[in-house]
């Protein structure tokens, strides 16, 4: 088997590998990422890596907990986020609450709509998947 890059990229000390993955970034479209944003990167807490993969690992739990009661039941599904969107318990839902769910939960059904989201969450998730976060929050408001 043949030496590779990586081979020797890996026993590099931290400012070097920095600066090389600048070089290999550049060779991308002319994208320049200065050295200093790789080696703040690679320098960063094993904690604050692990703490971001835990949190990736709850989302996708809830995820999936989601999905399976979404699946079960649609329609309570969609009245459960309705009373969490409104700041309602079950426990002390009033009758004419009840009603205002259940009119509400009828329409989303009969409209066959395709998101329980408003139209602003999801233009904000598409805004920052295309664009980037620095982008839509420097375009905010326009």
């Amino acid at each position: 088997m043949s030496k590779t890059y990586y081979d020797d990229f890996a026993k590099l000390p931290l400012a070097k590998m920095a600066q090389a993955m600048a070089d290999i970034t550049y060779g991308y479209q002319e994208t320049k990422v200065p050295k200093e944003h790789y080696k703040k990167a690679l320098g960063t807490g094993y904690e604050e890596v692990l703490s971001a993969n835990v949190s990736a690992k709850l989302v996708e739990t809830i995820y999936n907990m989601l999905i399976g009661l979404q699946k079960e039941s649609p329609r309570l599904f969609y009245q459960a986020l309705v009373l969490i969107d409104t700041g309602i318990k079950p426990s002390t839902i009033s009758a004419n609450q009840y009603q205002a769910l259940s009119v509400a939960t009828d329409e989303f059904e009969q409209t066959k709509k395709a998101h329980m989201l408003n139209e602003q969450t999801h233009n904000t998730f598409n805004d920052v998947l295309a664009n980037g976060s620095i982008y839509h929050f420097n375009n905010e408001g326009e």
